[in-house]
């Protein structure tokens, strides 16, 4: 018998192989087959997702710097996290296009009535545009964001060795994915509530920082003095990148469309 994977032989007796580490697989494919597969790769209790999930949380240092010093089999390699993250982003883009078009509207945040200008009604119908992309291009853009988040990281611990810009891209994409997925899970969990999914929204970001300043505490050993000093340059730092990216959108909308003409009226 052989291996299907590397092609090395195996006695019969073998339910995987000494090489290579696959599973043995005798049986064709079913429904059954199928549905084990799934459940045992991504929700048993030894599974590496829920492990890797689990201690992003309670020690991130151990599995982002593991992964940095060679541990390969413990934890779910960055780019299939980050695979997990992007295919659950798509997942509620997708139930939220099919089945609550419009629970992005936020339209309990607005003032009703027949009273309402015309300039606050384009205001409220440009920021439902708005929110809509954002939702439904979320992934891109953070597809897009990666590299200069991890050259701003790469910048804030300039004075810290240890770690590279490659290394610096696995701390955030790991970092990423992880706030990605409990978001994204959230979402899903939410999304028949415009309420709640306003906060949930609104909470995204003070995730993000508390996550990724917890991450670079762990990894670099801070102090609490050093932590919110960091923190402070990282917050700068992005908050200059954004502003950057909002002053071009405006240009953009102001030179190339006819968006700020229309609110003349």
């Amino acid at each position: 018998m052989e291996c299907k994977n590397c092609h090395t032989n195996l006695r019969t007796d073998f339910s995987y192989c000494p090489d290579c580490g696959a599973k043995v697989i005798r049986n064709r494919l079913t429904v059954k087959n199928l549905w084990y597969d799934a459940t045992e790769r991504f929700f048993n209790i030894d599974n590496t997702f829920l492990i890797t999930f689990k201690h992003l949380f309670t020690k991130p240092e151990e599995v982002i710097g593991g992964y940095i010093n060679g541990v390969r089999k413990k934890y779910l390699n960055p780019i299939s996290y980050f695979t997990i993250a992007i295919t659950l982003g798509g997942l509620f883009v997708y139930v939220y296009t099919e089945f609550f078009p419009n629970a992005l509207d936020f339209d309990f945040l607005y003032k009703s009535g027949d009273t309402i200008s015309e300039a606050d009604k384009f205001a409220q119908d440009s920021q439902k545009k708005i929110n809509t992309y954002i939702f439904k291009y979320q992934s891109i853009f953070y597809i897009a964001m990666l590299p200069f988040i991890t050259l701003i990281s790469r910048l804030v611990f300039i004075n810290k060795k240890q770690f590279n810009l490659s290394e610096h891209f696995v701390i955030n994409i790991y970092a990423y994915s992880q706030m990605s997925i409990l978001i994204n899970t959230l979402y899903l969990l939410t999304v028949w509530n415009s309420k709640i999914l306003y906060y949930v929204t609104f909470g995204n970001m003070i995730f993000q920082i508390i996550f990724f300043t917890w991450v670079f505490y762990k990894l670099f050993n801070l102090t609490i003095k050093q932590t919110i000093l960091k923190l402070f340059l990282l917050l700068i730092l992005i908050g200059t990148l954004f502003t950057i990216i909002t002053i071009g959108i405006g240009i953009y909308l102001a030179f190339f469309t006819d968006t700020f003409q229309k609110m003349v009226p």
